[in-house]
């Protein structure tokens, strides 16, 4: 019992990284079009430099994974999330981003001796990082991040064969975590040139998953744990290895299939019908309209912003358990 519910709460932490969102940063002065399009304008791969930014908001991201006899529920909440180039050297653009993160994770497992009801929330955590995207397809390389004893509180509603008492229920736990997550092909859900009435495959890639969790929790579980392993109530030894730093790369493979993840190739996955009116927080746009897995999602890429203004939708085919998001452009000095 007291393994599987460590390993849970490993699993967590790792999940808590996937998306990011942020706090406003230095405001900007923001640039909108309506300038009408041609329908047979091709638009080519836009040029950034240094200083260019967007900014967006974010209303929701779920991630969602659900089977026979277990749940994963991660909910994210969030203000902006300011991207920033800081760097045009070579083949990559290097963005920054420093955000605020609030949400809450849910775990259910049936097991043969009970099950395992967990929700853990978080709320404000400071998180920063950098993120490399390939200049000709402005793909995403690389996501960097990382947060300094982030507070999470972790409610343990139920466990295999255990009341848990009272006191017990509620933990809370100062987290610092750093995340490194590498595609070996950049992943884009775009193509250029674009054009309307054009029809793409998604590209099949492998994503990474890299870094180490520390916690002064994860100490004294690691302390209790040695004095325990004499008696006979110590941890498994994999997850007793683990500690007390974790490494994700060893937790991933200890409690899963490794930190390699696929994304797959879907065939006609995106589909650019027209070119319209978008009107969003930062303006109103002409925008190529992206339908993304048969209408389970909608991204709309505006020339003169030099990026995507909206994404709405579900995106699970092509990010696994991404069921919903809805993300908007606020502010951009892109010209």
């Amino acid at each position: 019992m007291k393994t599987k519910l460590i390993g849970m709460l490993i699993c967590l932490m790792l999940m808590t990284t996937f998306l990011t969102v942020a706090k406003p940063s230095e405001k900007i002065e923001s640039k909108s079009s309506t300038e009408r399009m041609s329908s047979t304008y091709d638009a080519d791969v836009p040029v950034w430099a240094v200083g260019d930014q967007w900014i967006y908001k974010i209303d929701n991201i779920s991630i969602y994974n659900q089977t026979e006899d277990k749940t994963l529920n991660l909910m994210l909440t969030m203000t902006e999330l300011p991207l920033t180039v800081l760097s045009t050297t070579g083949d990559f653009y290097t963005l920054e981003f420093k955000t605020n993160l609030s949400g809450q994770f849910k775990i259910y497992s049936k097991q043969d001796n009970g099950s395992i009801n967990i929700s853990i929330t978080f709320t404000n955590i400071f998180l920063s990082g950098k993120v490399s995207i390939e200049k000709s397809t402005l793909g995403i390389k690389e996501i960097s991040a990382a947060f300094t004893k982030g507070k999470f509180l972790v409610n343990i509603i139920e466990l295999p064969n255990m009341k848990v008492p009272r006191l017990l229920q509620k933990i809370p736990a100062k987290i610092t975590m750093n995340m490194i997550t590498t595609f070996d092909t950049p992943f884009s859900l775009l193509t250029f040139p674009l054009s309307t009435l054009l029809v793409w495959n998604s590209t099949a890639t492998n994503f990474t998953l890299n870094g180490e969790i520390k916690s002064l929790w994860l100490n004294l579980i690691n302390f209790l744990n040695k004095i325990a392993t004499p008696f006979g109530y110590g941890l498994d030894p994999n997850i007793a290895a683990l500690l007390p730093v974790i490494d994700i790369k060893d937790a991933l493979t200890t409690i899963g299939n490794g930190n390699v993840f696929q994304t797959p190739a879907i065939e006609s996955a995106f589909i650019c019908l027209n070119t319209e009116n978008i009107t969003v927080p930062a303006g109103t746009y002409e925008a190529y309209n992206i339908t993304l897995i048969g209408g389970m999602a909608q991204c709309y890429y505006a020339p003169t912003a030099g990026n995507v203004v909206k994404i709405a939708g579900n995106l699970e085919e092509i990010i696994p358990y991404l069921k919903g998001i809805n993300m908007e452009l606020l502010l951009t000095n892109y010209s």
